[in-house]
């Protein structure tokens, strides 16, 4: 029976897979028609079928939308014979664009008018784009002062190559130019003021009704923003000289009243209480009534509210007129709170997600808000290698939930450099380095560089965990070898300076904003080769027999920079101090104090004005009678007052005790990548000083305790290998003899 049952299985098994492979419809041949300007080869390319294998209709309409993702047929189907197995598709192909001719055109050129044509010539015609190339030819003309040009498209086919040819006529018709504006109903404001709003429309200029409307908008505004609320444009008339090329322009306004600002009072709040709502104001009781002030007042609620998870809140402001009085009644709809509900890291390649998700401030289930969105854009974009951050909040089924998406595009984490650089303190360096921002994909850095040349000698290699296992504190390791050629007063390389020694530190995060560093410093100093011009000097200013330096660090961060490599808004403020002692196993005891404080604004545009000042000091104490001459502090050069010699032309000449430099910058963008500044314009004012005892600080001159100043500009490059800055300064407070403006750049690789 057994022997029986297994027979019949088996004959079962063999009966259902003849039955299964008879009835499968095998794929003998695959045809492509319409064919005449697509490579039947193009075609293939996309289809995934393939002969000898079973037809499948879904697997068919599949190659279907691949080869109509070509951009090059108007429409297609297929068919299958199941009794020769041909698959057969048939295309309809669009025209293909051979040519494209220009009539008529006198004021642009075909080249001109080719390059900003949607359409092009070697392609597959496309209606749209037929239509999107009409208005911008018709723009550009426009823009330029023909309002009455015209143009008509003549497309002609060959049927028998569908190859096409386009024709655009093109009448320009004259040149149209502005003859006279002129504003009837202007009662409080003559009417030379109003014209004067009127950047873009004016005598003999072209005409515009693109400028023409911008031009009302900004009549409109100064009007609205000066008390006038029922101010309107009555009507505009327009009147062109017989032949037309004159157009006069004639605006008849309204002005209505001027209100005052009345009562402001709020109805529906209670997650923000009156006290906090008055904060924002930007307006008072009894002011002329600016609807822009009311508009960003609006503007700021709404964000307060969003910062506290009320995203829904609907803020409208209420105007009630009395006399000539407006009162201002906000009225609020708080809605319910949101809270976050998934977040998603989308366009990662190479970095690990955790990377991503530890640098944003919101976490599911938290209250959503608006200023730690930002914040946690903010950060990401800190990290450095990332070029492009994009928030995008998603509605869910439930009201009071909204999903989050960063939409992320990576940018180059580091570079291995080898070239030559050039700076005005160091002359000529030969260098080869090693820069990773994202150093496995965990965010880790590592930069390891050597520098060699005429004045220095540089080995150094440093790397830092943002987070040490995953915990909001991060550790940095770093050893290095220094060697300099050092000046002293005007003697040009009057001693060799050689550092080697290594350094640790650890940092934990207090929140977002705030950091602090706890680290231990080792340093073995030596000076060597010195002049004998200065030796005496040297030696009677330092104890060169002292050579070993421990201490230990602190430092407290404050940084709300929006982008810590290209800044425009925020500050960034720090506190270091560094006590180097005998206790700790070194031969100098002193303590050094350095505070910074960086402050940044937008002007207008993406221009950006920026102050820098930096404070220092250092101590000597114990068995030292004064702090090493390698530690003291030396300014001048382009990194502090520009336009003075490094070392030599500020302060003491054996280093000061105490300095203080303050900067004002201006810089703007010249050419910008992915929101990224490459070449940037800066102007500046530098003043500053050093000096050897605390309380000797004079005012602006060219004494050893005089501050200096400078002034100048500065253009900084950042090229894929290394940046660039060039730079001319004048300072204001030299020497007799010294002179008195400097010319400087600086070429290496990027940090």
């Amino acid at each position: 029976m057994k022997i029986r049952s297994l027979i019949l299985s088996l004959c079962m098994c063999i009966f259902f897979f003849v039955f299964a492979y008879a009835d499968t419809n095998i794929i003998s041949r695959i045809v492509v028609e319409g064919l005449k300007n697509v490579k039947e080869k193009t075609v293939l390319s996309e289809i995934h079928s393939k002969k000898g294998k079973p037809y499948s209709k879904e697997n068919v309409m599949d190659d279907l939308r691949s080869i109509l993702s070509l951009d090059s047929f108007d429409d297609g189907n297929f068919t299958f014979d199941e009794n020769t197995g041909d698959l057969i598709f048939s295309l309809s192909e669009k025209p293909f664009l051979e040519d494209i001719v220009f009539r008529g055109n006198f004021e642009f050129s075909k080249t001109k008018l080719k390059i900003i044509s949607d359409i092009k010539e070697q392609s597959y015609f496309d209606t749209l784009k037929l239509e999107e190339t009409k208005k911008k030819i018709l723009k550009l003309y426009i823009d330029r002062g023909y309002a009455d040009c015209s143009i008509e498209v003549y497309p002609t086919i060959d049927v028998d190559t569908n190859k096409m040819t386009v024709t655009f006529l093109i009448t320009e018709n004259n040149k149209i130019l502005i003859d006279d504006v002129k504003i009837e109903g202007a009662i409080s404001y003559p009417q030379n003021k109003i014209l004067k709003l009127m950047k873009k429309i004016k005598p003999k200029r072209v005409f515009s009704d693109e400028n023409f409307q911008k031009d009302l908008a900004a009549i409109e505004s100064f009007y609205k923003n000066n008390g006038f609320i029922d101010y309107k444009l009555v009507s505009s008339t327009s009147s062109y000289n017989n032949v037309r090329t004159k157009i006069s322009l004639s605006l008849n306004i309204s002005e209505g009243n001027k209100y005052k600002i009345g009562e402001i009072s709020f109805d529906g709040n209670s997650v923000l209480d009156y006290k906090d709502l008055n904060k924002i104001l930007k307006f008072k009781k009894g002011q002329i009534f600016n609807k822009q002030k009311i508009t960003e007042t609006r503007e700021e609620i709404v964000e307060a509210y969003a910062n506290k998870g009320y995203v829904n809140a609907q803020i409208i402001p209420e105007f009630q007129r009395n006399g000539n009085i407006v009162n201002v009644d906000w009225n609020i709809k708080e809605n319910s709170i949101v809270y976050v509900g998934n977040i998603y890291i989308e366009g990662l390649e190479s970095t690990k997600e955790k990377v991503i998700r530890r640098e944003i401030l919101l976490k599911p289930k938290n209250v959503f808000s608006r200023k730690k969105l930002i914040g946690s854009v903010q950060r990401i974009r800190n990290l450095g290698f990332i070029d492009i951050v994009e928030p995008h909040i998603i509605p869910t089924g439930a009201p009071n939930i909204l999903d989050l998406a960063f939409e992320i595009e990576e940018g180059r984490p580091g570079n291995i450099n080898m070239g030559a650089g050039y700076s005005s303190v160091d002359e000529f360096i030969l260098s080869l380095g090693l820069m990773h921002l994202n150093l496995f994909g965990l965010g880790q850095h590592l930069d390891a560089s050597f520098e060699g040349g005429k004045k220095k000698m540089d080995f150094s290699v440093t790397w830092t965990e943002p987070y040490i296992v995953d915990k909001n504190m991060s550790l940095s390791l770093s050893v290095f070898d220094l060697t300099r050629k050092k000046d002293y007063s005007d003697v040009v390389e009057a001693y060799k300076e050689h550092r080697q020694g290594f350094s640790a530190s650890v940092g934990p995060r207090i929140n977002p904003l705030v950091n602090l560093i706890f680290g231990y410093r080792y340093e073995d100093v030596k000076l060597s080769n010195i002049k004998d011009s200065v030796k005496n000097k040297i030696e009677a200013d330092s104890d060169l027999s002292k050579d070993k330096i421990s201490s230990i660090f602190t430092q407290i961060i404050y940084d709300c920079l929006d982008y810590r490599y290209d800044p425009t808004r925020g500050s960034r403020q720090s506190l270091g101090i560094s006590v180097a002692g005998t206790y700790l196993g070194g031969e100098v005891d002193f303590v050094k104090t350095v505070l910074k404080s960086s402050w940044f604004f937008p002007v207008f545009w993406k221009f950006v004005f920026s102050t820098r000042l930096e404070v220092g000091s250092i101590v000597s104490y114990g068995s030292s009678v004064s702090a090493p001459i390698y530690e003291k502090f030396y300014i001048g050069g382009a990194e502090s007052v520009r336009g003075y010699k490094y070392r030599t032309e500020i302060g003491p000449e054996k280093g000061g005790n105490y300095k203080a430099v303050l900067n004002f910058e201006y810089k703007f963008p010249m050419l910008a990548e992915k929101g990224n500044s490459i070449l940037v314009g800066a102007l500046f004012y530098d003043i500053g000083g050093d000096w050897g005892r605390y309380g000797t600080v004079k005012w602006l001159g060219s004494g050893e305790n005089n501050l200096r100043s400078s002034s100048g500009f500065e253009i900084r490059i950042a090229t894929p290998v290394f940046p660039v800055r060039i730079g001319w300064a004048y300072g204001f407070n030299h020497k007799e003899g010294e002179k008195l403006q400097d010319f400087y750049f600086s070429i290496g690789v990027p940090m």
